[in-house]
């Protein structure tokens, strides 16, 4: 009782304000790199599904890449490495950087996603939509990605979650987001077991509120599919 008292309450008093700086980062940080991913991912699994020449070919080698390659890998290199081939990257940001990367890497998983919903889709629907003399984009955003959508939510989500979890390797290349206020922190004051706790804490909160999303989408999802 002592140690919460006279330690840990006080220290957490001085530690919150600025994880809360952080996690401003972290959630700045994480939405840009998810719309990316859904974006990119989309497009790779569209590629994908309908076999498009060449194209589909190199969605394959990216999604290999990205999901066969450790992300910390993929960030020193982006921010590392390039810079030492071509000058105009040294002027890269952190954020940025991380931000590519991250949205990169998530895309890979997405459109795997995304393609593995599309084929779920029962092949009637497809049938049903040519002989309603529907185009194939029509199809797709009226008919088949409208089911897909249902059961590709989850997945999504989860690669969300990975993408604010994933971001506290930004602290390997000076983002103050919540891990990087942590280690800083902790190495001002020798800190390490309860800087981290109330750190894991704060990224525990994110994820709770994504699950609580979640929910709430694949309500409204559902709901207006029946309809």
């Amino acid at each position: 009782m002592t140690y919460l008292t006279e330690t840990f309450i006080p220290y957490t008093k001085v530690l919150t304000p600025l994880l809360l700086e952080g996690l401003w980062i972290t959630i700045y940080v994480s939405a840009l790199a998810f719309l990316l991913s859904i974006i990119l991912g989309a497009i790779l699994a569209i590629i994908q599904h309908f076999h498009v020449k060449i194209l589909s070919q190199l969605a394959k080698v990216y999604v290999s890449y990205f999901r066969g390659t450790p992300l910390l890998i993929q960030l020193f290199l982006f921010y590392y490495g390039l810079p030492m081939v071509f000058d105009v990257m040294k002027r890269c940001p952190k954020t940025f950087a991380l931000v590519l990367c991250l949205g990169l890497n998530s895309a890979a998983y997405i459109s795997e996603s995304i393609r593995g919903a599309i084929e779920s889709v029962d092949k009637g629907q497809y049938e049903a939509s040519i002989a309603f003399g529907l185009t194939h984009p029509q199809m797709m955003l009226k008919i088949i990605l409208p089911q897909a959508a249902v059961a590709a939510i989850p997945p999504i989500v989860n690669s969300c979650l990975d993408i604010i979890k994933m971001s506290s390797l930004g602290m390997t290349i000076g983002i103050q987001d919540i891990m990087g206020e942590a280690q800083l922190t902790a190495a001002t004051y020798y800190k390490t077991f309860e800087t981290y706790i109330l750190a894991a804490v704060f990224y525990w909160i994110l994820a709770i509120v994504l699950g609580v999303v979640q929910k709430k989408v694949e309500k409204i999802i559902s709901s207006a599919y029946q309809k």
